[in-house]
């Protein structure tokens, strides 16, 4: 029977506008995709516990990418290739309209010394409510691997078409002589597989093993997404990809996120040709570590816009969220030159949009901003101009911290200006830094009713604030 603590989370604790489980645990999102008019995200759930355990792919979906819909599971560990768990992976659209999952089929292996299992790449199919895996399962096994392979670090597949309509796959690999690497796969048909390329390896990059990629155009660019175990990142390389020969060609290379909380970031193209990705807003190292009892763990971030600009990502909140702003307050040209902390009209709230720009009056060494606050907790933006460098603390945020409670990011010197964009929910807070140069993710469990936003300069300073509360519904 279900333990009553897992019941699901009262509506008036649950975050508004980051989709959370009903129950239990949740953590990377999968199949992030388009189909019969209407986008489908699935990620891993674990209804039983607010811990790991055996996953499925739970389903939602949406119109606008804010509001979702649950729907039934769409795989559940029911086979002997995936009796362990139903592991990340992508979808497409067939030609003959079905809706195609690959996902890493997870088999324990009680002989392993160090509890893993093998992991195998498998094929369902649907119609967006409904999934019936492929009699050929697995289509992708460790057999297949290159020299060094290990079939126990082998997993989260995504696939595409290529132009000719051939089937192309990336997923992760740990390599026992090289580390991290990405494989390319492909097949004629999306059934018969064959290994094609080490698209990217670990050389000189963070992280002993790397998951969930993603691979796609952008702004005449090739993108290469995945998290980076080990060092608690997730990053993105930039370059070109020769598809005929299967070669990706780097560029450069940067850090997807510079706060806490994001990971197993996966995208998807909107009709009208953006490029939206979400992530698990979690820390691997720490989700199952927390010193607070809620009956769920796990929440997505926000959909988030991406663009290539001089040769850097930049992320933005996805435009569909402006259609959930209410009730605007506007603060505009405020003189900070005190030596307290100052609250201002109507700038509160634990749902919160709030767009800020600071400059300076004559000089100011440092801009703090803190918000889900109360008489004792609090969570610290802080911008230093001279040094360029922006800070997330959550040391003071109360029940539910982690040992990861600062994070720190050199900043653009704009000769100190500052435009940031803060996204308050109730169990988190998402800073989008100079138009999206720069994003800091943090899971907070502050108590819901620390709704207090405060600023503070060391020097003089001009403020602008537009702030918006997010509706619940549209």
């Amino acid at each position: 029977m279900m333990n009553q603590r897992l019941s699901e989370l009262n509506r008036n604790e649950r975050p508004v506008f980051h989709l959370t489980p009903e129950r239990g645990w949740m953590n990377d999102p999968n199949g992030f995709s388009r189909y019969d008019g209407k986008y489908h995200l699935f990620y891993q759930a674990y209804q039983d516990s607010v811990q790991w355990g055996p996953t499925r792919w739970a389903h939602v979906v949406s119109e606008d990418l804010i509001s979702w819909e649950r729907l039934p599971d769409a795989l559940v560990p029911d086979q002997d290739y995936d009796i362990g768990g139903c592991f990340s992976g992508t979808a497409l659209t067939c030609e003959d309209g079905r809706h195609m999952l690959m996902y890493t089929g997870f088999r324990p292996d009680p002989e392993d010394t160090q509890g893993r299992g093998l992991q195998t790449q498998c094929i369902a199919f649907g119609d967006g409510r409904t999934y019936e895996k492929y009699d050929g399962n697995p289509v992708i096994t460790g057999a297949m691997l290159p020299d060094g392979g290990d079939p126990r670090e082998f997993r989260d597949p995504k696939i595409w078409r290529e132009a000719d309509g051939t089937f192309r796959a990336v997923m992760a690999n740990y390599n026992r002589i090289h580390g991290a690497q990405i494989l390319l796969f492909q097949s004629p048909d999306g059934l018969k597989w064959e290994f094609m390329n080490v698209l990217a390896d670990g050389a000189g990059k963070p992280g002993w093993m790397w998951e969930c990629p993603d691979f796609f155009s952008l702004d005449g660019k090739q993108v290469l997404l995945a998290g980076t175990m080990g060092d608690v990142d997730s990053i993105c390389r930039i370059g070109t990809y020769d598809s005929e020969q299967g070669i990706f060609h780097e560029h450069s290379w940067q850090s997807t996120e510079q706060g806490f909380d994001f990971y197993a970031g996966q995208t998807v193209q909107t009709p009208d040709g953006r490029r939206v990705l979400i992530g698990w807003m979690q820390n691997p190292q720490t989700a199952e570590h927390r010193e607070i009892d809620l009956p769920i763990n796990g929440q997505m971030s926000i959909p988030r816009e991406l663009q290539i600009l001089d040769g850097k990502l930049l992320q933005k909140p996805v435009t569909e969220l402006n259609g959930y702003r209410t009730d605007e307050v506007t603060c505009r040209n405020v003189k900070l030159d005190t030596d307290e902390e100052v609250r201002l009209d109507g700038i509160a709230g634990r749902t919160v949009d709030m767009e800020i720009r600071v400059e300076p009056a004559d000089r100011y060494e440092l801009f703090q901003v803190r918000f889900a606050k109360d008489a004792e907790h609090y969570t610290e933006f802080t911008y230093e101009p001279e040094l360029s460098v922006a800070t997330l603390d959550r040391s003071h945020a109360g029940p539910g911290k982690t040992k990861l409670t600062k994070a720190q990011t050199a900043v653009r010197d704009r000769s100190g200006r500052l435009d940031i964009r803060i996204l308050l929910d109730r169990l988190s807070a998402e800073v989008f830094i100079n138009d999206g140069e720069q994003v800091m993710s943090a899971v907070i469990y502050t108590d819901r009713h620390a709704e207090d936003i405060t600023f503070y300069v060391k020097g003089t300073a001009v403020m602008n604030i537009a702030k918006y509360r997010i509706k619940e519904n549209k």
